[in-house]
């Protein structure tokens, strides 16, 4: 299927201050503590790369056993024999694991449950169960922690640590793309290991959430990328970053540069669990420096050759159209985006006051008085976004591949 480029739509996990929700009668700390998720909290506190995500995107694939039969299947066709020769002697390398592969600006990445679960901090063990039935025995658990043993509680009506637990899950873990708000079958149950203290192995979940999204991308069905924040530490502790460095494309602009929305104390009183929020001048804020780099983090690419890697960058950009404003610096320029969520009362950080209703209703009016001017196209991106594929982004569409 072909997508548009500008039709995607990065997704990015928000951060969490726990203190704050601590000072507003919300304390999470035991429960995350047993998922050891502290240093991947931590570690959503940063940038998004959206450049970097969506190049990333539009030519990502699944490399899975069904992908390897397919490539021993067409090694076949091309040369009949080969029928019944090992991978190795149809001069294929040997099937490992599942990894989702693609390329960032023309350096071919490859992604695996491993470089995920070094990116998250979190070690790759606990609880998975996928594809479970609605009669699976852990339901009944479900019913009995979460709705208080009444399957006909609301979501709404559950206790506010659930509710809690249940809005990381949709922004921080599995960031869905439309549709219902009720969880699935799966997604209650990953809610119920978190609420009964019991370890869940999130770097699995997430590569599968992520190889899933690939897949409805590619028939068509999902515009929505999700875990931008994630893939943009890889990208970072790959060492991409510092290729880019080399060929000027590091910029906040070039990179278009965002963070996503804090959930804190405030967010407690906009989802009505608390009546009033305590706001705090140490409360935590949206940072857009990158992490540190880690010593031991799994190889993302196979070139290790800089001046070969710098040439695969210009090539890609000078191929693919795309125009990059490389000047310095670029960050006093042009505001870092902060996605805003979808509720109007949602004021922002937790230190802010701000009304954002009257400013709606003023931009209404504004747009009211104004009949005669052309209409102004819909963009998903916010101001602070700023473009960095110009006439090429905007005709051309990318195909995904098979």
């Amino acid at each position: 299927m072909a997508i548009p480029l500008d039709s995607f739509e990065v997704q990015s996990e928000s951060p969490v201050d726990f203190a704050s929700l601590k000072r507003n009668r919300m304390d999470l700390e035991s429960l995350i503590a047993v998922q050891e998720m502290f240093p991947y909290f931590e570690m959503l506190n940063g940038p998004t790369y959206v450049t970097l995500v969506k190049d990333f995107w539009v030519r990502v694939e699944v490399y899975d056993v069904d992908a390897a039969k397919d490539e021993e299947l067409k090694a076949v066709i091309r040369d009949p024999s080969l029928r019944g020769k090992t991978r190795q002697e149809m001069g294929l390398e040997s099937f490992r694991q599942t990894e989702i592969r693609s390329s960032v600006l023309g350096i071919p990445i490859t992604i695996t449950e491993e470089v995920i679960a070094k990116a998250c901090r979190v070690a790759a063990n606990g609880r998975f169960i996928w594809n479970a039935n609605r009669n699976h025995p852990f339901l009944e658990s479900y019913k009995g922690v979460v709705l208080k043993g009444n399957s006909s509680t609301k979501l709404v009506d559950i206790a506010g640590q659930h509710r809690m637990l249940l809005k990381f899950m949709t922004e921080c873990f599995f960031q869905k793309g439309g549709g219902s708000n009720q969880p699935s079958v799966d997604h209650k149950l990953v809610l119920y290991f978190l609420a009964s203290f019991n370890k869940i192995n999130l770097p699995k979940y997430i590569m599968h959430h992520l190889c899933w999204a690939i897949n409805e991308g590619i028939r068509g069905k999902r515009k929505q990328i999700p875990c931008g924040r994630l893939l943009s530490e890889i990208f970072i502790q790959g060492k991409l970053l510092e290729i880019f460095r080399r060929k000027n494309l590091a910029s906040d602009q070039a990179l278009r540069t965002k963070t996503e929305k804090m959930i804190n104390g405030k967010t407690l009183q906009n989802m009505k669990i608390i009546k009033k929020f305590s706001p705090n001048e140490k409360g935590l804020k949206e940072s857009t420096a990158p992490t540190k780099l880690m010593k031991d983090f799994p190889p993302i690419y196979q070139e290790r050759n800089p001046e070969v890697l710098a040439k695969l960058v210009a090539n890609s950009v000078k191929e693919s159209g795309i125009s990059l404003d490389t000047e310095a610096p670029v960050a006093a320029k042009v505001p870092l985006q902060v996605r805003r969520k979808r509720t109007a009362y949602d004021a922002g950080s937790e230190a802010s006051g701000a009304q954002t209703k009257k400013l709606r209703k003023d931009k209404s009016e504004a747009s009211a008085t104004d009949n005669s001017s052309a209409p102004i196209p819909k963009r998903k991106r916010g101001k602070g976004d700023s473009s960095i594929i110009k006439d090429a982004a905007s005709k051309a569409i990318i195909s995904y591949s098979d």
